[in-house]
C-alpha cells in the first residue's frame, strides 16, 4: 500500500506488555503524519491495578471497542502484537465497520473458538492448564531470553514493568468471524529468536490475499528494531 498516505493506527500490545512497550513506535509513525495510539490493556501496565479473577479476553476487546468509539476513531489499522492478535480478531468479528486493516505482528491468528492456550506447545498447555487454569493463578512473564531479548539495555528497560498476565485471557475461545473483502489483512514475522509463530507465518507467505514481512529480530522488535518496524507499519496499512 501507498506509505505516503495517512493512517490510524491502534497498536495493541501481547500478554504482559502494556502500551509503553511501543514508546519508539509511537514517535515515529507520528512524524510521518498518522494518528496513534497505544492502549493499554485492563489488568496489565498502568492498569494492572484494574483486573480481577473475570479479566479475561472479552474484556480485552471490550477495552478496544470502547477505546475506538469514544475516540471516534474510523478506518482504523488495528496492529496486534503477539497475545493482540487475540484480541484484534475479536475486535474485529464486533465492529468490522470501523476497521480498514489488520497487521499481525509476531501474533497469533487464531480460528473462531480457539483460545490461545490452544496454540501453546503441548507440554506448555499442559503445564499452563494444571497449574494456572486449575488454580485461577495469574500467568507470569515468560522470560525475556526466550524471546530473543538480550540486550542489557532492553532487559533493564522492559522487565521491571512486565505484569502477571490474568488467566482467562489466555483461556478463553475468540470470536472470530470471516473478514469482509474491503478489510486488509498483513503478517509480519520476527525470525531472530526460537519463535511460536513460525507456522502462522508460514501458512500467511504462500497467500495473497496477505502481504508479509520478515524482521531478523527477537520477538521484541518494536524495541530492538523500532525503525523497521515503522516502516513496515506504514508499508502495510
Amino acid at each position: 500500500m501507498d506509505s505516503s498516505r495517512k493512517h490510524t493506527y491502534v497498536l495493541i500490545a501481547g500478554s504482559w506488555y502494556g502500551g509503553w512497550v511501543w514508546r519508539d513506535v509511537i514517535p515515529g509513525l507520528r512524524k510521518l503524519g498518522h494518528a496513534v495510539t497505544a492502549l493499554t490493556l485492563t489488568g496489565l501496565g498502568e492498569r494492572r491495578h484494574n483486573g480481577t479473577d473475570n479479566t479475561d479476553l472479552s474484556t480485552h476487546v471490550d477495552d478496544v471497542i470502547a477505546h475506538i468509539e469514544m475516540e471516534g476513531l474510523q478506518s482504523v489499522t488495528l496492529v496486534g502484537w503477539s497475545y493482540g492478535g487475540m484480541v484484534i480478531t475479536g475486535v474485529t468479528a464486533r465492529i468490522p465497520d470501523k476497521i480498514k486493516s489488520l497487521i499481525y505482528l509476531d501474533a497469533y491468528v487464531p480460528e473462531d473458538g480457539k483460545a490461545l492456550v490452544d496454540y501453546a506447545p503441548a507440554e506448555l498447555r499442559a503445564t499452563m492448564v494444571d497449574v494456572f487454569m486449575n488454580e485461577r493463578k495469574s500467568v507470569p512473564p515468560f522470560p525475556l531470553e526466550m524471546l530473543g531479548v538480550t540486550d542489557p539495555s532492553l532487559v533493564e528497560f522492559v522487565t521491571p514493568r512486565l505484569t502477571p498476565q490474568p488467566w482467562r485471557t489466555l483461556y478463553e475461545p475468540v470470536q472470530a468471524r470471516p473478514l469482509p473483502p474491503n478489510i486488509s489483512v498483513a503478517y509480519v514475522y520476527c525470525s531472530g529468536y526460537q519463535s511460536l509463530f513460525t507456522g502462522f507465518y508460514e501458512n500467511f507467505k504462500g497467500d495473497p490475499r496477505v502481504r508479509t514481512a520478515v524482521i531478523d529480530t527477537g520477538h521484541l522488535c518494536m524495541l530492538s528494531e523500532p525503525l523497521k518496524t515503522i516502516e513496515i507499519l506504514a508499508d502495510l496499512a
